[in-house]
C-alpha cells in the first residue's frame, strides 16, 4: 500500500524543487556537453517513472505499464518545465532540461526492467 502512494509523494517534492524560484540548478560540465543539472534531471525522472512502475506492476503486461509510464513522466517533465516559464519569474522552459526528463523516463524504465530480470533469474 505504501508504494503505492510513494510517487504521488515523490511527485509533490519533485513539482516543489521544479518551480522553486530561489533554487539555481548548477550547470557546469560534468561530462563534454553534459551538465550537472542535466544529470540532477535524469537521476529524478529515472527515480520517478521506477517508482511508477513498481506501484503500477502487472505481471501480465509489463509492456502496457511501460507504455503508460514512459509517457505519463515524459508529460509530466515537459509540464513542469512550462510551468517554471508561466509561473516563476527567474525561472525558464529549458528544451534540454525537458529532453533530460524524458530520457529520465525511459531510463528509469529500463533499470526497473533490468532489476526485475535479474530478480526473477536469481531465484
Amino acid at each position: 500500500m505504501f508504494l503505492k502512494w510513494l510517487w504521488l509523494f515523490f511527485l509533490i517534492i519533485l513539482g516543489f524543487l521544479s518551480l522553486n524560484p530561489w533554487l539555481r540548478p548548477d550547470s557546469t560540465q560534468a561530462v563534454g556537453f553534459i551538465t550537472w543539472d542535466l544529470l540532477d534531471h535524469a537521476a529524478a525522472y529515472s527515480l520517478l517513472s521506477i517508482l511508477m512502475m513498481v506501484a503500477f506492476r502487472q505481471q501480465n503486461r509489463p509492456w502496457m505499464m511501460a507504455g503508460i509510464v514512459i509517457p505519463v513522466a515524459s508529460l509530466i517533465g515537459v509540464l513542469f518545465e512550462y510551468c517554471q516559464y508561466w509561473f516563476t519569474v527567474n525561472r525558464q522552459f529549458s528544451f534540454f532540461d525537458a529532453s533530460a526528463n524524458v530520457c529520465g523516463a525511459v531510463l528509469g524504465v529500463i533499470v526497473f526492467w533490468g532489476v526485475q530480470t535479474y530478480c526473477k533469474r536469481t531465484v
